[in-house]
């Protein structure tokens, strides 16, 4: 029989905890907020009025002086909180002289490692004059992004707004953080993909900030998690395979979760990146960057400048790097020979298929007149057989495909030693980072965390769930076993 994951376990354990909670809390405080019963909440407000549809409600509360992220169709407010430690961050205040605010108790309040992972909602009562109303209150363990657009919708152009990221373990300031910055932002509307870049002084500078321990950036993005990928950790886990295998840290790339809130609709579990840019890149200015986005029909790649004007100057090198690809040319020194291996090793381990196509970016760095390319993937959307149907690739079992490469191909070819180069990198690389155990281990933790902070009791069927994550193990172990016997008997 298979064993449970642990924070199924802990989350068996947690509903124990919450029924033999005793200890009366009716009449304490709770960080700013009177806890009452909601028997004395209920004789409290007779005679007043209630407001069923409430306006503008979450303008009567602040945590630390600042907003609590709010959800207008659900009339929920969330609060991130660490996973860590039993004591909770922040204290509320009502605004307003006449607006008093409740919290109807709970005997599982005064756990706050249960409450997280119960995914536990509580009420809070407004009360002002003749008049009360009610709202959700949802303690979370991940990170809350709020963009709020002036004109109150998100578009395909960058429209301008303001963003608040609640984090709940800043490791800059040891506790939890509320950093907020102007911004304009824009969504694709095929992927759901949000840009966003970060602005001071009335729009005047653009603003670096460091969101979420990722570093100051000024241009991000948001990617919301992939609908066919049932753990919500498959991207996750080939952001480590890739930062583990690519060997240039100016092409490693982090990633965070965090539930997004755009001009009060909850729009779920988002993954929170920097944005590829020159910035990003660290790019000099005679260099270049592309984002091979997608196939023409006919196979034509279809290539975006990142960072420049799409200008025929600008596309100088990109030319100098699709004449590589023509048929007869035997010259490869121009590519990046380590690069294009840990590429291949990438989309192997991590069975990338759609990075094998497109979804990458091609880095073309100026050297006395010519340039030098390397790759490295953009989204990884669709990996570890996290495939949708619909399109015919590889189903969730299919561990000993081979994702295909066929730039790769043509330069180990031409290449002395490459094949036997990449066998030996990869035998570097299972000793370590790239072990089954490492793996396991990275994935064990991400659906830890997720179980931990309530996304999965709240969001997700956590039966459902603990398959998904079986499956992805097994996936993994298989997959890790086939490529060892495809490494050894020499790259094809």
């Amino acid at each position: 029989m298979k064993k449970r994951p642990i924070w199924m376990i802990c989350l068996a354990a947690a509903f124990f905890v919450s029924i033999v909670l005793i200890r009366k809390i009716d009449d304490m405080e709770f960080h700013g907020l009177r806890v009452m019963s909601e028997e004395r909440l209920n004789k409290l407000t007779e005679g007043l009025t209630k407001v069923d549809d409430p306006q503008n409600v979450e303008e009567l509360i602040r945590l630390d002086d600042k907003r609590v992220p709010y959800v207008r169709n659900d009339n929920t407010f969330y609060v991130s909180q660490s996973i860590q430690g039993k004591a909770y961050a922040g204290t509320f205040r009502a605004q307003g002289d006449n607006c008093r605010i409740y919290l109807q108790e709970d005997a599982v309040l005064e756990d706050k490692q249960t409450v997280l992972a119960q995914g536990r909602q509580f009420t809070l009562w407004f009360v002002t004059g003749e008049s009360y109303t009610t709202a959700q209150l949802i303690f979370t363990g991940l990170p809350v992004v709020c963009i709020s657009t002036e004109d109150g919708a998100l578009t395909q152009s960058y429209e301008r707004g303001s963003l608040v990221v609640h984090n709940p373990d800043d490791d800059d300031v040891i506790t939890m953080s509320v950093k907020k910055s102007d911004l304009e932002a824009r969504v694709n509307p095929d992927s759901g993909t949000i840009s966003f870049k970060l602005y001071k002084n009335d729009y005047a500078e653009e603003r670096d900030l460091s969101l979420l321990g990722l570093g100051k950036r000024t241009s991000w993005k948001l990617y919301p998690v992939c609908e066919d990928d049932k753990t919500s950790v498959g991207e996750m886990l080939a952001s480590y395979v890739w930062n583990s295998v690519c060997g240039n840290q100016d092409l490693q790339r982090g990633m965070e979760y965090a539930e997004l809130i755009v001009d009060g609709e909850y729009m779920g579990l988002y993954y929170l990146a920097p944005k590829i840019g020159k910035g990003f890149l660290k790019l000099e200015d005679a260099d270049r960057a592309y984002d091979m986005e997608d196939l023409a029909e006919d196979g034509t790649k279809l290539y975006t400048v990142i960072g420049d004007q799409d200008t025929p100057e600008n596309r100088m090198a990109l030319e100098q790097y699709e004449s590589l690809w023509e048929e007869g040319n035997t010259d490869f020194s121009q590519i990046d020979a380590d690069n294009y291996i840990n590429y291949h090793i990438y989309l192997q381990a991590a069975c990338a298929v759609q990075n094998s196509m497109k979804a990458y970016c091609v880095i073309a760095r100026e050297d006395n007149g010519t340039y030098q390319f390397s790759k490295m993937p953009q989204r990884s959307k669709f990996v570890f057989g996290q495939y949708p149907a619909r399109i015919g690739w590889q189903s969730l079992f299919a561990t000993e495909n081979v994702m295909e490469d066929a730039e790769y191909a043509m330069v180990a070819e031409q290449t002395e030693g490459m094949a036997a180069a990449t066998a030996g990198r990869w035998q570097d690389l299972r000793k370590e980072v790239l072990s089954t155990d490492s793996l396991l281990k990275t994935a064990h933790l991400c659906e830890q965390r997720l179980a931990d902070s309530g996304y999965i009791v709240r969001e997700e069927e956590p039966e459902a769930y603990a398959a998904a994550c079986d499956a992805l193990h097994t996936m993994i172990a298989g997959r890790m076993e086939h490529l060892d016997g495809y490494y050894n008997d020499g790259v094809r």
